[in-house]
């Protein structure tokens, strides 16, 4: 995160100093580090206009996505390029030649080139009137078409150099929206480790343990994460709602085992137990579906011996589940007065 805040920050340098270039190689690294293909391929465009260049360099970008991904990127990219390179006038003798297919770099040199023939282009000495007549008209005609070239480049930088500062501004935006939401979720993580620290540490360490496996690319720690995280969910069962050997009567009506095994049973029977009805209960009962058919899940697979039917993103969804859901009953516990007339009846004997 710090080093994508260097890098928008080079990038306003570079935009109030006018390194149009630099800019854009900024903005090229910094959409690289954010995932955005689109950006990537339009800032490097800006960079390699040659056919050949920008060939290769699409395809490095986008050779692991579908065909219809890379023919749409290639066409909007492509349209988008030549809308900010296009001119109202020509700079040539076609006047249909109104795009600028130069290099940022390569602007940045021509208009400095330019410069210097304007001012090389002065009548010789010694010339007689008609003659220095006939030269200044030619060379005022030549300067002006000089100036115009540079009024045209300078026209199409300050248009990169206005769409580096907004991509600029619009990522930092970005990260701080994120960062809100990674503050959220720290915030949601802490509350409920802290909890069960000071009340069950079997539930605390199942958590932790499931937390550290996040980020691993080994197939072992993924098949070991949804381990934890069904290990976590029995514990979490285990502290509200202990297991029972004898059958429960539930409210519903219904006789169900309330044993060790039947642990999203007995977490189910004590969210519907414990709490009035609400907006808020319905939300934590939505969240416990959920969850439940995810614990399910990993026992169908658990009982096959593979693990490979469960993706790792899905597998994250499923600890983030967890932690919502046992933060909503955290609060409802600890702020919210329980509907202590319905609080289920552990049995002493538990398995």
């Amino acid at each position: 995160m710090d080093a994508r805040k260097e890098i928008i920050e080079r990038i306003h340098d570079h935009v109030e100093n006018d390194d149009v270039d630099k800019a854009v190689f900024a903005c090229l690294r910094l959409s690289r580090s954010v995932g955005d293909v689109f950006n990537t391929l339009l800032f490097l465009k800006e960079l390699r206009p040659d056919k050949k260049q920008s060939d290769q360099a699409f395809y490095d970008e986008v050779k692991d996505l579908k065909k219809e991904a890379q023919e749409f990127l290639w066409k909007t990219v492509t349209d988008h390029w030549i809308e900010g390179r296009t001119l109202e006038y020509s700079m040539t003798d076609d006047p249909d030649k109104t795009v600028m297919v130069m290099g940022v770099g390569e602007m940045k040199k021509e208009i400095a080139h330019l410069k210097e023939t304007i001012s090389d282009l002065k009548a010789p000495s010694g010339m007689d009137g008609y003659d220095l007549a006939a030269f200044t008209d030619r060379y005022d005609s030549t300067k002006s078409q000089l100036r115009l070239r540079i009024t045209g480049i300078s026209s199409i930088l300050e248009r990169i150099r206005t769409r580096c500062l907004n991509y600029a501004s619009k990522i930092e935006h970005q990260l701080a929206a994120q960062k809100g939401a990674d503050s959220f979720l720290m915030s949601v993580q802490n509350e409920v480790n802290t909890y069960f620290l000071s009340r069950s540490d079997d539930t605390y360490q199942k958590l932790r343990k499931a937390t550290d496996l996040l980020g691993s690319k080994s197939p072992e720690d993924n098949a070991l994460l949804l381990t934890s995280i069904r290990r976590a969910i029995h514990s979490a069962a285990n502290y509200f709602y202990p297991p029972v050997q004898a059958e429960v009567v539930c409210v519903d009506g219904k006789k169900r085992r309330m044993g060790n095994d039947q642990y999203l049973n007995r977490l189910y029977e004590f969210v519907l137990k414990s709490f009035y009805k609400s907006t808020s209960t319905e939300l934590i009962k939505a969240e416990l579906e959920y969850l439940m058919v995810f614990a399910k899940k990993i026992n169908e697979i658990a009982s096959k011996g593979v693990h490979s039917e469960v993706s790792e993103s899905e597998a994250k969804q499923g600890l983030l589940g967890l932690y919502l859901f046992l933060a909503n009953v955290i609060e409802k516990l600890e702020y919210e007065t329980p509907n202590k007339s319905m609080q289920p009846t552990v049995n002493a004997s538990a398995d």
